[in-house]
Protein backbone atom coordinates (compact mmCIF):
# COMPACT_ATOMS: atom_id res chain seq x y z
CA UNK A 1 0.00 0.00 0.00
CA UNK A 2 1.11 3.58 -1.14
CA UNK A 3 3.24 5.32 2.07
CA UNK A 4 1.18 8.33 1.05
CA UNK A 5 -2.20 6.28 1.51
CA UNK A 6 -1.09 5.10 4.86
CA UNK A 7 -0.43 8.64 6.51
CA UNK A 8 -3.88 9.56 5.21
CA UNK A 9 -5.71 6.71 7.04
CA UNK A 10 -3.42 7.70 10.13
CA UNK A 11 -4.80 10.92 9.60
CA UNK A 12 -8.17 10.21 9.49
CA UNK A 13 -8.09 8.32 12.21
CA UNK A 14 -6.61 10.40 14.44
CA UNK A 15 -9.38 13.11 13.78
CA UNK A 16 -11.69 10.63 14.40
CA UNK A 17 -10.46 9.91 17.89
CA UNK A 18 -10.39 13.40 18.30
CA UNK A 19 -14.09 14.34 17.57
CA UNK A 20 -15.22 10.97 19.52
CA UNK A 21 -13.41 12.74 22.37
CA UNK A 22 -14.65 16.18 21.96
CA UNK A 23 -18.38 14.60 21.95
CA UNK A 24 -17.25 12.88 25.01
CA UNK A 25 -16.08 15.66 26.87
CA UNK A 26 -18.52 17.71 25.75
CA UNK A 27 -21.43 14.78 27.52
CA UNK A 28 -19.62 14.25 30.85
CA UNK A 29 -19.78 18.69 30.97
CA UNK A 30 -23.91 18.09 30.39
CA UNK A 31 -25.97 19.05 33.78
CA UNK A 32 -27.51 16.09 35.05
CA UNK A 33 -31.31 16.79 36.26
CA UNK A 34 -31.35 14.98 40.17
CA UNK A 35 -34.11 13.06 39.87
CA UNK A 36 -32.09 11.43 36.67
CA UNK A 37 -29.18 10.93 38.90
CA UNK A 38 -31.41 9.28 41.68
CA UNK A 39 -32.86 6.53 39.29
CA UNK A 40 -29.26 5.50 38.27
CA UNK A 41 -28.01 2.25 39.24
CA UNK A 42 -24.69 1.81 40.36
CA UNK A 43 -23.04 -1.17 41.38
CA UNK A 44 -21.72 -1.58 45.15
CA UNK A 45 -17.72 -1.15 46.28
CA UNK A 46 -15.77 -4.18 45.26
CA UNK A 47 -12.63 -4.96 47.24
CA UNK A 48 -9.33 -5.60 45.72
CA UNK A 49 -8.99 -6.60 49.70
CA UNK A 50 -12.23 -6.65 51.54
CA UNK A 51 -12.47 -3.31 53.51
CA UNK A 52 -9.26 -2.63 53.09
CA UNK A 53 -8.09 -1.99 49.41
CA UNK A 54 -11.02 -0.40 46.88
CA UNK A 55 -11.19 -2.08 43.25
CA UNK A 56 -9.96 0.40 40.49
CA UNK A 57 -8.79 3.01 43.03
CA UNK A 58 -5.52 4.89 43.61
CA UNK A 59 -4.39 3.44 47.13
CA UNK A 60 -1.20 5.24 49.08
CA UNK A 61 1.05 3.32 51.38
CA UNK A 62 2.92 5.73 53.20
CA UNK A 63 5.57 5.47 56.27
CA UNK A 64 9.08 5.90 57.26
CA UNK A 65 12.28 4.66 55.98
CA UNK A 66 12.68 1.30 56.97
CA UNK A 67 8.33 0.83 57.93
CA UNK A 68 8.12 -2.63 55.99
CA UNK A 69 6.25 -0.54 53.61
CA UNK A 70 7.34 -3.09 50.39
CA UNK A 71 7.90 -6.19 52.89
CA UNK A 72 3.82 -5.35 53.23
CA UNK A 73 3.28 -4.54 49.76
CA UNK A 74 5.16 -7.95 48.38
CA UNK A 75 2.89 -9.48 50.86
CA UNK A 76 -0.14 -8.09 49.42
CA UNK A 77 0.68 -8.99 46.16
CA UNK A 78 1.57 -12.63 46.84
CA UNK A 79 -2.16 -12.62 48.06
CA UNK A 80 -3.93 -11.12 45.64
CA UNK A 81 -2.45 -13.22 42.99
CA UNK A 82 -3.09 -16.54 45.18
CA UNK A 83 -6.25 -15.21 46.14
CA UNK A 84 -5.25 -16.32 49.75
CA UNK A 85 -5.78 -14.44 53.13
CA UNK A 86 -4.00 -11.36 53.66
CA UNK A 87 -2.24 -11.28 57.34
CA UNK A 88 -4.78 -14.44 58.23
CA UNK A 89 -7.53 -11.60 58.37
CA UNK A 90 -8.59 -9.82 55.53
CA UNK A 91 -10.16 -11.80 51.99
CA UNK A 92 -8.96 -10.73 48.80
CA UNK A 93 -10.32 -10.84 44.98
CA UNK A 94 -8.00 -12.92 43.11
CA UNK A 95 -6.27 -11.28 40.24
CA UNK A 96 -3.06 -10.65 38.75
CA UNK A 97 -0.62 -8.24 39.74
CA UNK A 98 2.27 -6.16 38.33
CA UNK A 99 5.16 -4.43 40.40
CA UNK A 100 6.61 -1.59 39.05
CA UNK A 101 9.92 -1.50 41.52
CA UNK A 102 12.05 1.87 41.12
CA UNK A 103 13.58 0.99 44.54
CA UNK A 104 15.22 -2.14 45.38
CA UNK A 105 16.65 -4.01 42.13
CA UNK A 106 15.85 -7.91 41.00
CA UNK A 107 18.45 -9.29 43.47
CA UNK A 108 16.89 -7.59 47.08
CA UNK A 109 13.16 -8.28 45.57
CA UNK A 110 13.59 -11.96 44.64
CA UNK A 111 15.61 -12.20 48.49
CA UNK A 112 12.27 -10.72 49.90
CA UNK A 113 10.13 -12.31 47.78
CA UNK A 114 11.92 -16.13 49.09
CA UNK A 115 11.56 -15.03 52.36
CA UNK A 116 7.35 -14.25 52.10
CA UNK A 117 6.63 -17.58 50.03
CA UNK A 118 8.11 -20.79 48.85
CA UNK A 119 6.41 -21.53 45.62
CA UNK A 120 5.67 -18.89 43.01
CA UNK A 121 3.10 -20.41 40.08
CA UNK A 122 0.90 -17.36 40.25
CA UNK A 123 0.92 -14.06 38.22
CA UNK A 124 2.94 -11.56 39.67
CA UNK A 125 5.08 -9.72 36.71
CA UNK A 126 7.63 -7.40 37.81
CA UNK A 127 9.63 -4.39 36.11
CA UNK A 128 12.57 -3.50 38.04
CA UNK A 129 14.61 -0.47 38.09
CA UNK A 130 13.76 -0.34 34.72
CA UNK A 131 13.75 3.95 34.74
CA UNK A 132 9.82 4.39 34.64
CA UNK A 133 8.30 7.49 34.48
CA UNK A 134 4.42 8.35 34.01
CA UNK A 135 4.00 9.44 30.38
CA UNK A 136 1.19 8.67 27.63
CA UNK A 137 3.54 6.11 25.86
CA UNK A 138 4.57 4.43 28.81
CA UNK A 139 1.05 4.36 30.53
CA UNK A 140 -0.54 2.97 27.09
CA UNK A 141 2.03 -0.09 27.50
CA UNK A 142 1.33 -0.85 30.90
CA UNK A 143 -2.35 -1.03 30.23
CA UNK A 144 -2.02 -3.26 27.14
CA UNK A 145 0.32 -5.58 29.14
CA UNK A 146 -2.37 -6.05 31.92
CA UNK A 147 -5.21 -5.92 29.98
CA UNK A 148 -3.28 -8.99 27.62
CA UNK A 149 -2.40 -10.65 31.18
CA UNK A 150 -5.91 -10.40 33.05
CA UNK A 151 -3.91 -8.11 35.17
CA UNK A 152 -6.47 -5.73 37.55
CA UNK A 153 -3.56 -4.68 40.38
CA UNK A 154 -0.43 -2.06 39.78
CA UNK A 155 1.83 -1.43 42.46
CA UNK A 156 4.23 0.91 41.95
CA UNK A 157 7.12 1.11 44.52
CA UNK A 158 7.49 4.24 45.00
CA UNK A 159 5.60 7.37 43.97
CA UNK A 160 8.42 9.97 43.87
CA UNK A 161 10.90 7.61 41.46
CA UNK A 162 8.04 7.45 38.53
CA UNK A 163 7.98 11.30 37.88
CA UNK A 164 9.86 14.22 37.45
CA UNK A 165 7.30 16.91 38.58
CA UNK A 166 8.09 18.56 42.35
CA UNK A 167 5.84 17.08 44.95
CA UNK A 168 5.25 20.54 46.62
CA UNK A 169 3.25 21.67 43.69
CA UNK A 170 -0.22 21.03 44.02
CA UNK A 171 -0.90 21.69 40.24
CA UNK A 172 2.10 19.38 38.95
CA UNK A 173 0.95 16.67 41.74
CA UNK A 174 -2.10 16.96 40.09
CA UNK A 175 -0.59 16.12 36.34
CA UNK A 176 0.83 12.77 38.10
CA UNK A 177 -2.60 11.78 38.89
CA UNK A 178 -3.98 12.82 35.85
CA UNK A 179 -1.56 9.98 35.19
CA UNK A 180 -2.58 7.50 37.09
CA UNK A 181 -6.43 7.85 36.84
CA UNK A 182 -5.89 6.86 33.60
CA UNK A 183 -5.23 3.12 35.03
CA UNK A 184 -8.54 3.42 37.19
CA UNK A 185 -10.20 3.70 33.93
CA UNK A 186 -10.09 0.98 32.50
CA UNK A 187 -10.41 -0.96 35.41
CA UNK A 188 -7.28 -1.18 37.24
CA UNK A 189 -6.56 -0.73 41.10
CA UNK A 190 -3.30 1.33 41.69
CA UNK A 191 -1.01 1.16 44.99
CA UNK A 192 1.76 3.06 45.27
CA UNK A 193 4.55 3.42 48.45
CA UNK A 194 5.32 7.56 49.31
CA UNK A 195 7.75 8.43 51.99
CA UNK A 196 6.74 10.65 54.81
CA UNK A 197 8.61 13.64 55.87
CA UNK A 198 11.24 13.65 58.37
CA UNK A 199 9.69 13.74 61.89
CA UNK A 200 10.11 15.98 64.67
CA UNK A 201 9.32 15.90 68.27
CA UNK A 202 6.49 13.45 68.83
CA UNK A 203 3.95 12.66 66.07
CA UNK A 204 1.37 14.38 64.48
CA UNK A 205 -1.88 13.23 62.43
CA UNK A 206 -0.54 9.98 60.44
CA UNK A 207 -2.45 11.40 57.62
CA UNK A 208 -0.46 14.66 57.47
CA UNK A 209 2.97 13.09 57.99
CA UNK A 210 3.21 11.75 53.80
CA UNK A 211 5.67 14.10 52.42
CA UNK A 212 4.88 16.43 49.50
CA UNK A 213 1.68 18.75 48.82
CA UNK A 214 -1.46 18.12 50.43
CA UNK A 215 -3.28 17.36 46.98
CA UNK A 216 -1.75 13.95 47.11
CA UNK A 217 -4.07 12.84 50.44
CA UNK A 218 -6.78 14.41 48.55
CA UNK A 219 -5.75 12.67 45.60
CA UNK A 220 -5.83 9.15 46.54
CA UNK A 221 -9.05 6.88 46.86
CA UNK A 222 -7.79 5.29 50.34
CA UNK A 223 -4.56 6.01 52.68
CA UNK A 224 -2.80 3.42 54.93
CA UNK A 225 -0.32 4.85 56.83
CA UNK A 226 2.25 2.42 57.90
CA UNK A 227 3.82 2.90 61.46
CA UNK A 228 6.78 0.44 62.83
CA UNK A 229 7.35 -0.58 66.12
CA UNK A 230 10.78 -1.99 66.53
CA UNK A 231 10.90 -2.37 70.29
CA UNK A 232 7.93 -4.80 70.12
CA UNK A 233 8.17 -6.22 66.53
CA UNK A 234 4.93 -4.64 65.36
CA UNK A 235 3.68 -2.46 62.48
CA UNK A 236 0.61 -0.67 62.74
CA UNK A 237 -1.73 0.19 59.74
CA UNK A 238 -4.02 3.06 59.78
CA UNK A 239 -6.49 3.50 57.71
CA UNK A 240 -6.97 7.23 57.71
CA UNK A 241 -8.69 7.67 54.34
CA UNK A 242 -11.41 5.78 52.48
CA UNK A 243 -13.59 7.32 49.75
CA UNK A 244 -15.55 4.24 49.59
CA UNK A 245 -17.14 4.65 53.40
CA UNK A 246 -15.95 4.71 56.54
CA UNK A 247 -12.53 3.98 57.76
CA UNK A 248 -11.53 0.65 60.03
CA UNK A 249 -9.77 0.89 63.54
CA UNK A 250 -6.39 0.59 63.36
CA UNK A 251 -4.71 -2.28 63.82
CA UNK A 252 -1.60 -4.30 64.91
CA UNK A 253 0.57 -6.59 62.18
CA UNK A 254 3.18 -8.66 63.82
CA UNK A 255 6.43 -9.23 62.22
CA UNK A 256 7.33 -12.91 62.48
CA UNK A 257 11.11 -12.73 61.11
CA UNK A 258 13.65 -15.43 60.99
CA UNK A 259 16.49 -16.29 58.92
CA UNK A 260 14.76 -18.10 55.92
CA UNK A 261 11.12 -16.57 56.75
CA UNK A 262 8.74 -13.63 57.47
CA UNK A 263 5.39 -13.28 58.39
CA UNK A 264 3.07 -10.10 58.78
CA UNK A 265 0.22 -11.51 61.16
CA UNK A 266 -2.86 -9.99 62.15
CA UNK A 267 -2.39 -8.73 65.65
CA UNK A 268 -5.58 -7.09 66.73
CA UNK A 269 -6.94 -4.03 66.69
CA UNK A 270 -5.13 -0.83 68.67
CA UNK A 271 -6.10 0.36 71.88
CA UNK A 272 -5.90 3.88 70.87
CA UNK A 273 -6.47 5.30 74.12
CA UNK A 274 -2.94 3.26 75.00
CA UNK A 275 -1.44 4.10 71.94
CA UNK A 276 -1.95 7.63 72.88
CA UNK A 277 -0.24 6.97 75.93
CA UNK A 278 2.58 5.08 73.64
CA UNK A 279 2.85 8.48 71.92
CA UNK A 280 2.89 11.09 75.24
CA UNK A 281 5.84 8.55 76.65
CA UNK A 282 8.47 8.39 73.70
CA UNK A 283 7.50 12.23 72.97
CA UNK A 284 8.68 12.91 76.95
CA UNK A 285 11.36 11.17 76.47
CA UNK A 286 12.70 12.85 73.12
CA UNK A 287 11.75 16.41 74.14
CA UNK A 288 13.65 16.06 78.05
CA UNK A 289 16.72 14.51 76.16
CA UNK A 290 16.76 17.85 73.81
CA UNK A 291 16.67 20.15 76.53
CA UNK A 292 19.04 18.33 78.75
CA UNK A 293 17.36 19.60 82.12
CA UNK A 294 14.02 18.84 83.94
CA UNK A 295 10.99 20.76 82.47
CA UNK A 296 8.42 22.20 84.24
CA UNK A 297 4.95 19.68 83.80
CA UNK A 298 2.67 22.20 82.38
CA UNK A 299 5.19 23.89 80.23
CA UNK A 300 5.93 20.02 79.08
CA UNK A 301 2.26 19.44 77.78
CA UNK A 302 2.30 22.29 75.73
CA UNK A 303 5.24 21.85 74.27
CA UNK A 304 3.98 18.12 73.43
CA UNK A 305 1.36 19.62 72.03
CA UNK A 306 2.88 22.35 69.96
CA UNK A 307 4.72 19.42 68.53
CA UNK A 308 1.62 17.23 67.26
CA UNK A 309 1.19 14.97 69.68
CA UNK A 310 -2.79 14.09 69.72
CA UNK A 311 -4.32 13.28 73.20
CA UNK A 312 -5.72 15.12 76.42
CA UNK A 313 -4.15 16.13 79.10
CA UNK A 314 -5.55 12.78 81.27
CA UNK A 315 -4.10 10.84 78.87
CA UNK A 316 -0.34 13.04 79.14
CA UNK A 317 -0.93 12.55 82.86
CA UNK A 318 -1.56 9.26 83.24
CA UNK A 319 1.20 8.32 80.59
CA UNK A 320 3.46 10.33 83.22
CA UNK A 321 2.68 8.56 86.04
CA UNK A 322 3.05 5.27 84.24
CA UNK A 323 6.62 6.24 83.23
CA UNK A 324 7.32 7.15 87.14
CA UNK A 325 5.97 3.68 88.37
CA UNK A 326 8.50 1.96 86.18
CA UNK A 327 11.85 4.65 87.17
CA UNK A 328 11.64 6.10 83.34
CA UNK A 329 10.69 9.50 84.53
CA UNK A 330 11.25 11.54 87.90
CA UNK A 331 8.86 14.04 89.04
CA UNK A 332 10.00 16.84 91.86
CA UNK A 333 8.19 20.41 93.55
CA UNK A 334 10.47 23.25 92.80
CA UNK A 335 9.56 26.91 93.54
CA UNK A 336 6.17 28.06 93.95
CA UNK A 337 5.10 24.10 94.26
CA UNK A 338 5.91 23.91 90.66
CA UNK A 339 6.22 20.13 89.90
CA UNK A 340 9.11 19.18 87.44
CA UNK A 341 10.06 16.34 85.15
CA UNK A 342 13.37 14.44 84.63
CA UNK A 343 14.59 11.84 82.85
CA UNK A 344 17.25 11.53 85.73
CA UNK A 345 16.82 11.20 89.58
CA UNK A 346 16.93 14.77 91.03
CA UNK A 347 19.71 16.18 93.09
CA UNK A 348 19.80 18.64 95.88
CA UNK A 349 19.66 21.77 93.18
CA UNK A 350 16.88 24.33 93.31
CA UNK A 351 14.65 24.17 90.51
CA UNK A 352 13.22 27.05 89.14
CA UNK A 353 11.01 28.08 86.27
CA UNK A 354 12.74 29.28 82.83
Amino acid sequence: MPKKFNQASDQTEERMQKIEQEIDDKEKMKPLPILELMARQFKSTEWIVEGLIPAEGIIAISGAPASYKTWLVLDLAIKVAKGDILFDRFAVNQTGVLIVDEENGERLLQNRFKKLQKTFDFPIYTISLGGFKLLEETVKNITTFCKENSIKLVIFDSLVRIHNEDENDAIKMAKVFSWLKNFNKEGITVIFTHHNRKQGIGRSNPSQEMRGSSDILASVDCHLAIDRKPKEDLIIVNQTKLRQGEEMKPFKLNIINDENELKLEFAGEVDEVQNKKSDFKEAIKDILDQEEKPMYKKELYTTLKQSGVEGGYSTYKTAVQEMINIGQLFEEKGEKNKVFCSLKPFKSVQLSIS
